[in-house]
């Protein structure tokens, strides 16, 4: 398999002209450890977004937005490098939106989550109330690490996602209270009727 990712050249103004490289799948080139050069990290979410044989669109050079059904709904991906800080954020959000009347239960929701996790957190946008998972990782310049980094983020974010989806629900739907709704969690599901 051949990647192609894009290094950009520090020493450019604007980083409008990359450089491109055709790399073999899990291979590195010495000559872009240099501090000449800067990895664009999304290129390497791309491919991992790819593997997985998900819809994905390229806003700019410095996002990627990602689609996926999944056993509870539609998930949508969105991946943002920042080359000011070096950090790749990834928020994943939901397909159900928290009316405003419903915001202090869901509130209490984050909270009883969020004090469980250990990677990442949840919480709901300001703009149109819809529950997102949030994560920024730093990165660096090795492509093996970074790829093997963005999977497990990938991972992790669906699979919390799918874990307290059924709480989110039970918050928004049943009007069940917060403290029971997070039980929701704690279920094995083996199956679907």
């Amino acid at each position: 398999m051949t990647i192609f990712y894009k290094y950009y050249c520090k020493t450019t103004e604007n980083f409008s002209n990359p450089y491109i490289v055709v790399l073999p799948a899990g291979s590195t080139i010495d000559c872009m450890t240099s501090e000449n050069f800067l990895l664009n990290p999304i290129d390497i979410v791309e491919d991992v977004i790819h593997q997985k044989k998900w819809n994905f669109s390229r806003a700019a050079d410095h996002e990627l937005v990602a689609e996926i059904s999944s056993q509870w709904c539609s998930y949508r991906l969105y991946f943002t490098w920042s080359e000011n800080i070096n950090a790749l954020s990834l928020s994943i959000t939901f397909d159900i939106r928290f009316p405003e009347t419903k915001l202090m239960k869901a509130y209490e929701l984050l909270s009883l989550i969020n004090e469980n996790l250990w990677i990442g957190h949840f919480d709901i946008t300001s703009r149109n109330g819809i529950p997102a998972f949030r994560h920024t990782i730093l990165s660096n310049t090795n492509t093996e690490v970074l790829h093997k980094k963005f999977e497990d983020l990938v991972d992790i974010g669906i699979y919390e996602c799918e874990k307290f989806y059924p709480s989110f629900q039970q918050v928004l739907f049943e009007d069940t209270a917060p403290k029971e709704a997070i039980k929701f969690s704690n279920f094995e599901i083996i199956g679907r009727a």
